[in-house]
């Protein structure tokens, strides 16, 4: 994405729609991008549910997990069919969580700084936008590709050297195999009938081995039905909520690496699942060495029941542990 645009802040629809998804497991799909020469003066980002004046819908190429909680959505501007030139000012990007409505997730707008899009008669070459947008600790990410987009040289190496690029022909192969398996004793199905070695190594797949694991299910789902939860799975990011013999209890924490330059840092971190009410939220900050300048300014700037934003001018920072507890 060129620079002349702000970074995709999110919604409020968006925070609300990561919340979610951590809680819920359902995942977060990227839908569609939209740009248009709105301008943003005297707006709230967070209250926005569409861009200002739409233009053209980009279709959406690909996407993937950046770092520092970010996902970048690749999109291409091509002025190929556009009737009317414009000056593409504004980038909405849409999302829904599931099967869920699609709401506006984050937006930016470059303002004067972006350059004529010009109609179909005066031919460009079309622009990729790398859409970088924060996703907080949510894992489950998806996104709506177009078939009208283009393959860059760079997304085609990094295919052909993935040991998964073609999960879905080995899938199609053990499909093949699953539906060999038969108990019906003749001579049309003896032909189909897997082998004891096959048996074996389908039946080890659901873990049940003896009295001990069954047990071990049972307990499971009587934990489940006291409400007790909990994901320890990420040490950046964990949760547990106690049940409703502990009023609904949740202990939430975790880890970001944090970065103080010339700006201090100013950012939100999200919960990993949403507290019902205002939780009690504990930081410490994580350095290499002790500041030297006298800049060690640190604060809470906000909490809120999906996140929390803290803020340092500490330049040795390199990141922050925090827990945060409630119901």
């Amino acid at each position: 994405m060129p620079d002349v645009y702000n970074r995709n802040s999110v919604t409020k629809k968006g925070y609300n729609l990561l919340a979610e998804s951590i809680a819920t497991k359902k995942p977060i799909t990227f839908t569609k991008v939209v740009v248009g020469d709105g301008d943003d003066t005297g707006l709230d980002i967070n209250t926005m549910t569409g861009v200002v004046s739409p233009k053209m819908e980009l279709p959406i190429g690909n996407g993937e997990k950046g770092g520092d909680g970010e996902y970048v959505i690749q999109a291409v501007l091509s002025n190929k069919t556009l009737e009317h030139s414009f000056f593409p000012k504004e980038v909405g990007l849409f999302a829904k969580c599931g099967d869920g409505e699609e709401v506006l997730y984050s937006y930016s707008n470059g303002g004067n700084n972006v350059g004529l899009m010009p109609d179909k008669n005066t031919p460009i070459n079309a622009e990729i936008y790398n859409i970088r947008t924060k996703i907080g600790n949510a894992t489950n990410i998806t996104f709506v590709a177009s078939d009208d987009t283009y393959v860059t040289k760079g997304e085609l190496t990094k295919h052909n050297a993935d040991a998964n690029a073609h999960d879905n022909r080995f899938n199609a192969i053990i499909r093949q195999v699953n539906n060999m398996i038969t108990s019906v004793d003749n001579s049309d199905s003896l032909a189909k009938a897997p082998t004891l070695q096959l048996v074996k190594t389908l039946l080890s797949s659901l873990n049940i081995k003896n009295a001990t694991d069954v047990v071990n299910a049972l307990e499971s789902e009587k934990s489940t039905g006291l409400g007790i939860r909990y994901d320890f799975s990420n040490v950046n990011a964990w949760y547990i909520c106690l049940g409703k013999l502990f009023g609904n209890l949740i202990i939430q924490g975790g880890k970001v690496n944090i970065t103080v330059g010339r700006n201090i840092y100013n950012d939100d971190t999200v919960y990993p699942i949403a507290f019902n009410n205002l939780p009690s939220v504990n930081i410490i900050n994580i350095a290499d060495t002790l500041d030297q300048d006298g800049w060690v300014t640190s604060a809470i700037k906000s909490i809120t029941n999906l996140k929390f934003t803290y803020m340092t001018a500490q330049n040795s920072v390199t990141g922050i542990s925090w827990i945060a507890i409630g119901n």
